[in-house]
C-alpha cells in the first residue's frame, strides 16, 4: 500500500480492510492476522507523519483508523494497547 503517495486511496483501503475485518472475524476465512497487524502499524505510522508535520486532526484521525484496526486483531489486545499507549504520549502542545 503506498500510503505515503495518495492519502485518499490509502484511507479508503484503510477502511475496507476495516471492513473485511469486521465482517469475517471469527470464520474460517477471516483476514489475515499478519496482514491486519502490517496494516494497523501503517496506518499508524502515518498518524504520526500527520504529527510530524503538525496536522493534528489528520494525526487523530489515522491513529483512531489504526488503533480501532488493531483492536479487531486476535493477539489478545497488544497492539491495540501499544498503539494506544503511543498515541497518549503524544504532546499534542506544542
Amino acid at each position: 500500500m503506498a500510503i505515503s503517495s495518495n492519502v485518499d486511496m490509502a484511507e479508503n483501503l484503510v477502511d475496507q480492510v476495516i471492513s473485511i475485518v469486521k465482517t469475517t472475524k471469527g470464520k474460517t476465512d477471516s483476514y489475515p492476522a499478519e496482514e491486519l497487524e502490517w496494516v494497523a502499524t501503517m496506518a499508524f505510522n502515518r498518524a504520526v507523519d500527520f504529527y510530524c508535520a503538525s496536522q493534528d486532526d489528520a494525526c487523530r484521525q489515522w491513529a483512531e483508523k489504526a488503533i480501532g484496526l488493531a483492536d479487531l486483531g486476535d493477539d489478545g489486545g497488544q497492539l491495540h494497547q501499544l498503539l494506544q499507549g503511543k498515541y497518549l504520549s503524544l504532546a499534542w502542545d506544542r
